[in-house]
C-alpha cells in the first residue's frame, strides 16, 4: 500500500508516514497535487473520474491529482500523475506551480475523510500531446475539454457533475489564458 507522509492540522510535517487505507479513515492531514491541463487554444482538460473509483466515481475532475508518496515531492509527483493518469510526459520545467489549498471532505457516509493540502500546478500540451492521452484504467474513464466559459456554465446548471474545487475554480475563474 502507497505510503503516505502525514501532516500536523497547520500543514507542518508530523515526523511519520502510513498507508493510504489509513490516512483516509482516520482522516490523517497529508499532501496532494492537481495539475490543470490546457492546450493550445486556451482550453482545459477534465477528467471523468472512473466510475470503479472509491470515492467521486462518473465526475468530472481536475485534470490530472494523487497523493505524494512518502519522501517525494509535488513536482515529481504531479509528473508521476500526468504520466500514470494521462499517459503525458512531462519535464518539472514544464509545470507552473499555482498555489497550496486547504481541503476537508467526508464521502461515503464519513467512511473517507479527506484532510488534505494540495499543490496546484498547470502545464500545457501540444496538439500532438492532447491527441495522444491516454485515461488510465480504473483510474479515469475519458478526458473533457471545455473553454473556461463552457466550464462554468456546465457547472452552474449541473453542479452534480463535478468534484468540487472551490479554490481551484476561483482561480480559473481569474486566469488570463493567453492563446
Amino acid at each position: 500500500e502507497e505510503q503516505i507522509d502525514i501532516l500536523n492540522p497547520d500543514g507542518t510535517p508530523a515526523g511519520y508516514s502510513c498507508g493510504r487505507t489509513r490516512v483516509h479513515a482516520e482522516g490523517l492531514w497529508h499532501r496532494t497535487v492537481h495539475v490543470w491541463v490546457f492546450n493550445g487554444e486556451g482550453k482545459i482538460l477534465f477528467q471523468l473520474r472512473s466510475h470503479l473509483k472509491e470515492n467521486n466515481p462518473n465526475l468530472l475532475d481536475t485534470s490530472c491529482a494523487g497523493h505524494i508518496s512518502a519522501g517525494d515531492t509535488s513536482k515529481n509527483a504531479a509528473i508521476r500523475e500526468l504520466r500514470e493518469e494521462l499517459g503525458l510526459n512531462k519535464s518539472p520545467e514544464d509545470l507552473e506551480f499555482l498555489f497550496v489549498a486547504i481541503h476537508e471532505n467526508a464521502l461515503n457516509g464519513g467512511t473517507y475523510i479527506d484532510n488534505e493540502y494540495y499543490d496546484t500546478y498547470r502545464t500545457s500540451v501540444t496538439d500532438e500531446e492532447a491527441a495522444h492521452l491516454v485515461p488510465q484504467p480504473g483510474e479515469v474513464d475519458d478526458f473533457v475539454w471545455m473553454t473556461r466559459d463552457e466550464f462554468f456554465a456546465m457547472r452552474a446548471k449541473n453542479p452534480e457533475k463535478f468534484v468540487d474545487h472551490p479554490q481551484d475554480y476561483g482561480w480559473l475563474a481569474g486566469f488570463q489564458v493567453n492563446v
